[in-house]
């Protein structure tokens, strides 16, 4: 591994585990036992060095989800969501939610690119699920590109849900609970219950026009036994 792979590798490190500001290019080179000259020479500045660990994350992403091509929908949505429940369970945090975190105190640049990784994230999701509604392995009534933002915000809450303790029961139930509201579970039981509602309105409603038409009938069958009588009396 080069000087500058161990530096991104070491600033990555820091950067899930304590956050953007917990962090200094002395407690970097400390790490890697080099000089913070050394550390200037790659990156001039910090806002230098968090957007190759952003690229750096995103190639890891890449890899991931290139690895996972040939996956059916619903493995590669449980695949990612176990991606990020691992770095929960490590007490890490990826990257670029850490960044996030403290938006009010990076630069532009830091921004954009974490911009343009969250535009990467959720444009595999939306693909994804796309494929599970095209495969008849998703049901959504939400846009495809909104529930993949639902699903990427959900994955923001679980390094901190970790770090709360109660990471291994909720993350694994919030895992479970996207699952199951995308493979037709909660939304199959909603259309069900909704379609029987509709039917029995419909017998209901059945039921009352032939309640209407028996009494026609019986008036009209009324009337006539009426006319008669009177022509016997004539």
């Amino acid at each position: 591994m080069t000087t500058k792979e161990k530096i991104v590798n070491t600033a990555a490190e820091m950067l899930s585990n304590i956050g953007f500001n917990a962090f200094s290019f002395h407690d970097i080179a400390n790490a890697i036992g080099i000089k913070t000259s050394s550390i200037h020479y790659y990156f001039p500045t910090k806002s230098d060095l968090i957007v190759e660990i952003i690229h750096y994350s995103q190639n890891i992403q890449a890899a991931l989800f290139e690895a996972i091509s040939e996956k059916n929908p619903q493995e590669k949505l449980s695949l990612l969501i176990d991606f990020y429940v691992d770095l929960a369970n490590k007490g890490q945090m990826c990257p670029i939610v850490s960044v996030s975190s403290d938006m009010n105190n990076i630069d532009t640049n830091i921004k954009l690119e974490v911009g343009k990784f969250y535009d990467f994230l959720a444009d595999w999701l939306t693909s994804v699920i796309e494929e599970g509604i095209t495969k008849n392995q998703f049901v959504t009534t939400q846009n495809p590109q909104d529930k993949s933002i639902e699903i990427l915000n959900i994955l923001a809450m679980f390094p901190i849900l970790s770090r709360l303790g109660k990471a291994h029961k909720s993350l694994t139930s919030l895992k479970q609970s996207v699952i199951d509201n995308l493979t037709n579970k909660d939304i199959s039981h909603n259309k069900m219950s909704l379609l029987a509602r509709e039917i029995k309105k419909q017998k209901e409603t059945i039921a009352h026009q032939a309640a209407i038409i028996a009494a026609q009938k019986k008036v009209i069958n009324l009337y006539e036994a009426n006319e008669t009588l009177e022509k016997w009396k004539q």
